[in-house]
C-alpha cells in the first residue's frame, strides 16, 4: 500500500512541476496561457514516461563481469539484474499512467466546474 501512495505522490509532484513549466513557457511564447497548455504537457509527459518504461522493459539487462562471475552464476546474476530492471520499469510505467489518469480526472472536474 505504501508503494501505491508513493507512486501517487510522485505523480502529483511531477504534475505540479510540469504545470508550472507549461505556465512559464506559455507566458513566454504566447504572452498568456490556457489550461490546454497544462493538460497537453501533462499528457505528453505521461506518454513519454510510459515510452521510457516500455523501452526499459524490453531492452536486455547488462552487468559487468567480475572475479566471482563464472558459468554457474552467470544465469543467476543475469536474471537478478533483469528482475531489478523490470521492477524499475514497472515503477516508471505506473508513474506515467497515474500522471495521465490524474491529469484526466482534473481536466474532467475543471470542465464541469468551468
Amino acid at each position: 500500500m505504501t508503494s501505491v501512495i508513493k507512486t501517487i505522490t510522485n505523480s502529483f509532484k511531477l504534475i505540479l512541476i510540469i504545470s508550472a513549466l507549461s505556465i512559464i513557457i506559455g507566458f513566454f511564447t504566447h504572452g498568456r496561457f490556457t489550461l490546454a497548455h497544462i493538460f497537453n504537457a501533462n499528457f505528453l509527459a505521461g506518454a513519454f514516461i510510459i515510452c521510457i518504461a516500455l523501452v526499459m522493459m524490453f531492452v536486455p539487462a547488462s552487468f559487468k563481469f567480475d572475479k566471482l562471475t563464472d558459468h554457474t552464476t552467470f544465469a543467476e546474476r543475469h536474471l537478478e539484474k533483469h528482475d531489478q530492471k523490470k521492477k524499475k520499469a514497472y515503477e516508471f510505467l505506473f508513474v506515467g499512467l497515474t500522471i495521465i489518469i490524474i491529469a484526466g480526472i482534473i481536466q474532467i472536474i475543471l470542465a464541469v466546474l468551468i
